[in-house]
């Protein structure tokens, strides 16, 4: 099997774009060049302008969990990718960059501050929540080692149709993002009970990625409930494309969550 899953439920369509302006900043030292660094803080920018229009903000529990494991940039990568499913930048204008001589108390290496300026339109992604549909979904670890197994808890308040999807952002020649339920064991998608656990046949096993050289790679769940059986594609090639079919659908609800799998 494949790997990991999550969800919430709602009706979607798009209000007009606003135009913010915000600055990004990042601190390095010679261990990495000045164009990364300047690359991660127009990151830092873009998150910024999706933070002010969406207001989408990382929970506590995923800050919690990637502070442990990575560090603050995993957290920001972590809500970067959450606020861009509610928000959209359709246009972005760099104003300005400046590079800044830090000096650090009690240490003789330098370091700099890259600062970036953007300008930019968010289109901010509406959801109507339907009050009567909704469920509650929890995983047994954040942290997965080889072979591990997932499973995941869930509580329903009214029926649903719910689908999986597992997205591997580090994948760059493949498929981005794949349909892990229903599946071949379990094609039965439509839950009726109030608690359900899946997987209900076979095993969820995480498996470190071969064309990764890092020590853990961090992954993600997007779990769709909808009122209707909806024919999602078994996988899509980036975030985005799934992003335009969940877009076009009505009566859904969607949920997400990252977790990290240790070489």
């Amino acid at each position: 099997m494949k790997k990991f899953l999550i969800i919430f439920l709602f009706l979607t369509f798009t209000a007009s774009a606003e135009e913010v302006i915000t600055e990004g900043s990042y601190m390095y030292t010679g261990n990495i060049s000045e164009n990364e660094a300047c690359s991660l803080a127009k990151e830092r920018a873009k998150l910024k302008a999706l933070e002010k229009v969406t207001g989408q903000k990382i929970s506590s529990e995923e800050m919690e969990n990637c502070s442990e494991v990575d560090g603050k940039t995993s957290c920001e990568r972590n809500q970067f990718f959450f606020s861009s499913f509610d928000g959209e930048i359709t246009k972005l204008k760099q104003l300005g960059k400046e590079i800044v001589d830090q000096k650090i108390d009690n240490s003789d290496e330098k370091t700099y501050i890259c600062k970036i300026k953007i300008q930019t339109e968010v289109t901010k992604i509406i959801q109507n929540m339907d009050s009567s549909f909704d469920f509650n979904v929890k995983i047994n670890e954040k942290n997965f080692k080889e072979g591990d197994e997932l499973v995941i808890d869930l509580i329903l308040n009214k029926p649903i149709y719910l689908t999986i999807f597992q997205i591997l952002p580090y994948e760059t020649k493949d498929f981005q993002v794949y349909k892990i339920f229903p599946n071949e064991l379990d094609d039965k998608n439509y839950l009726t009970d109030e608690t359900v656990t899946l997987p209900r046949s076979g095993k969820w096993k995480a498996y470190f990625p071969n064309n990764v050289n890092k020590r853990s790679v961090d992954e993600y769940l997007f779990i769709v409930a909808s009122e209707k059986d909806i024919k999602w594609l078994p996988k899509y090639t980036k975030k985005e494309d799934l992003k335009n079919a969940y877009i076009r659908e009505k009566f859904i609800i969607y949920k997400y969550k990252s977790y990290t799998i240790y070489k």
